[in-house]
């Protein structure tokens, strides 16, 4: 994970730590392992693409409708919907991203409505400098009031994590541009006739296997690795140097022939070295590169799908 950036609060005051719910960009790719489920999902009726809203077929995207959500009511359009959809389940987005994905392009659009939206308290914005030319990267993450609205949105299986606040200063461009690799994947998935039906990120992996490993800590050795290899099983995730490996990013997605299937992806950046790459790939994960670079005032992400050959060199 990337390292080395500083904070600067320009736009909104105070962060917190990312909360979860509990369960009830055009990068080229590195080979890897997708993995099945073997069996048809449950609750089809939720397990519709994440991308869309159809419960609500306005004919333009401004056309507003109304939202309740924790006791109080909400004038939103379909892409604002979107925008906080994919901002919860992501934690964090660059607004360069979300221009490219959800606005099209439309700058203005975009400031306008991200404006509105903080004005309703659902989403904070900040700025941040990047690199040493200080390069200026502007992120959103939901607020505690945003991500209780977006829990209840029911294009969402029940089992979708949704986040508030922002991540550490130094892991905020890393996990911001988990969003472009996932678009990129998406677009391949969809491009199969599947959907996409959850995305789990590796924060709320870690969150459930090292919680349950330690309630074994001394148990001692054997215990220990027995435990590690039934959760490691039961998340579909292979075991590497005697650790369990966790992707980045996790897209679950219903096929056309109604099964349930998945794909673990990485974030490999400039600051990755060739052993943890090498591990990763071992692990079958799907790899993508991403590299900073400084041009102009603000901070250029260029993705790039990494190969075999490339881990090679």
């Amino acid at each position: 994970m990337s390292r080395g950036y500083e904070l600067d609060e320009r736009d909104d005051q105070g962060g917190q730590a990312p909360e979860a719910s509990q369960p009830t960009g055009g990068p080229r790719q590195i080979e890897g392992r997708v993995s099945g489920g073997g069996g048809s999902p449950r609750n089809r009726q939720r397990q519709r693409s994440t991308d869309s809203d159809d419960r609500f077929p306005d004919t333009r995207a401004t056309g507003r409708r109304e939202v309740r959500a924790l006791g109080r009511r909400y004038e939103l359009s379909v892409r604002e919907r979107d925008a906080l959809r994919d901002i919860g389940r992501f934690r964090t987005i660059a607004t360069d991203d979300l221009l490219k994905h959800r606005y099209g392009g439309m700058a203005s659009s975009m400031r306008q409505e991200l404006t509105r939206l903080q004005q309703l308290g659902l989403l904070k914005r900040r700025s941040i400098s990047v690199g040493k030319h200080r390069d200026t990267l502007t992120v959103v993450a939901l607020t505690e009031q945003g991500a209780g609205l977006v829990r209840q949105d029911e294009q969402l299986p029940e089992d979708q994590a949704v986040y508030a606040g922002f991540v550490k200063p130094a892991e905020v461009p890393h996990d911001a541009a988990i969003y472009a690799m996932y678009r990129a994947e998406a677009a391949q998935i969809e491009g199969r006739g599947a959907k996409v039906r959850r995305v789990v990120l590796d924060y709320e992996l870690k969150k459930d296997i090292y919680s349950r490993l330690g309630r074994n800590r001394d148990a001692g050795a054997l215990e220990h690795a027995r435990r590690q290899k039934e959760l490691a099983a039961e998340h579909h995730l292979p075991i590497v140097d005697g650790k369990i490996a966790l992707p980045d990013l996790r897209i679950e997605y219903e096929t056309p022939e109604g099964d349930l299937e998945r794909v673990d992806l990485e974030l490999a950046t400039e600051h990755y070295h060739r052993g943890h790459m090498e591990s990763k790939a071992r692990a079958g994960f799907k790899l993508y590169g991403f590299v900073s670079t400084s041009r102009g005032r603000r901070a250029q992400w260029e993705g790039r799908e990494l190969t075999a050959s490339v881990l090679s060199l």
